[in-house]
């Protein structure tokens, strides 16, 4: 799901009857990080916490080196890889605090994102002017046009809590949740809409709320749909192969998006990657790729994927 809300996001050339498309803007970057949250949660019954804080700082720095080096590739997209590094890392920290303290931390950050933006950025701008590096790190946290680490720790601490919550209860918890998250969802939208203009990205309370609810909702459904097809496993393959693969398939799409941008106006097409024929071939290729390299490998060490074995290695998690 979220690397179909994020070829929609990336490259949908408009917003779909009733604007239903536009429900990607909030969704992706929100579900990554709460995605995050619960990769960790599930990470630390496995290991101790200074292994896997080892680990995590090893794959936060990675993912920024990445993020860094396809930004310059020329792809029309924000790169998120650097917002996620810098999570992967703090999210370490955070899953082995109790839930309750988890449940403050996402209210504390959902509560407190429109003034750490306003706080920080003249703090940016001032470390901007002086060449200081250290206006990476104000960027990553507080300050950047679409995506900001501190936002992202409410969504992946809600993350936490919530996957301790459907793990440790009944099955009819993962079933009622699904619904009721939806609803709340759908009750901020409409209450969004009525009292100011209600935009992705922007770091306002009640935008970064909705993102929170829709990322829990979209990951309860997923749980409904496991549970129902538990017993039937192969008709979902194609997905959940793509599911554990996402790190390198976000680095193919960028590779294609950049390939196109170069290209596309030798060849008299728009430089302007949305389009429809986009979003079908981004995700029909990703959706391929990943099949088939499980089909390739599944009995190999690099089954993962290419980019997830080269960080499952770097990373101890092999």
């Amino acid at each position: 799901m979220a690397l179909v809300s994020m070829f929609v996001a990336h490259v949908a050339p408009s917003a779909g009857p009733g604007g239903v498309l536009n429900l990607s803007e909030f969704l992706t970057a929100a579900l990554f990080a709460m995605l995050v949250g619960i990769s960790a949660e599930l990470s630390k019954e496995r290991m101790n916490f200074p292994t896997l804080f080892a680990s995590s700082v090893v794959r936060g720095i990675g993912l920024i080196a990445l993020g860094l080096y396809i930004a310059s590739w020329g792809a029309q997209v924000d790169i998120v890889l650097q917002y996620l590094g810098l999570l992967s890392i703090i999210v370490a920290l955070l899953v082995f605090l109790p839930t309750w303290l988890n449940a403050v931390i996402a209210l504390a950050s959902w509560w407190f994102t429109p003034w750490a933006m306003a706080y920080f950025e003249p703090v940016h701008q001032r470390l901007v002017s002086e060449g200081s590096l250290l206006h990476y790190l104000t960027l990553w946290m507080f300050e950047g046009p679409n995506y900001r680490t501190f936002t992202m720790v409410a969504w992946a601490a809600a993350g936490i809590v919530l996957i301790r919550l459907v793990r440790n209860r009944a099955a009819a918890l993962q079933i009622f949740a699904a619904p009721l998250l939806t609803a709340a969802a759908g009750a901020t939208w409409y209450y969004a809409h009525t009292i100011m203009e209600f935009l992705p990205y922007t770091g306002n309370r009640w935008e970064v709320g909705f993102d929170l609810l829709l990322a829990a909702s979209a990951v309860c459904w997923c749980l409904v749909i496991a549970r129902v097809f538990s017993r039937r496993e192969s008709f979902l393959e194609i997905f959940t192969v793509a599911g554990r693969m996402t790190l390198s398939l976000y680095v193919l799409q960028i590779a294609l998006l950049a390939l196109y941008a170069d290209l596309a106006p030798s060849y008299g097409f728009s430089s302007r990657d949305d389009s429809w024929p986009m979003l079908v071939f981004l995700t029909v290729i990703s959706l391929l790729f990943a099949w088939i390299w499980h089909r390739a490998f599944a009995r190999t060490f690099i089954r993962r994927g290419p980019l997830e074995t080269i960080f499952a290695l770097l990373t101890g998690r092999g």
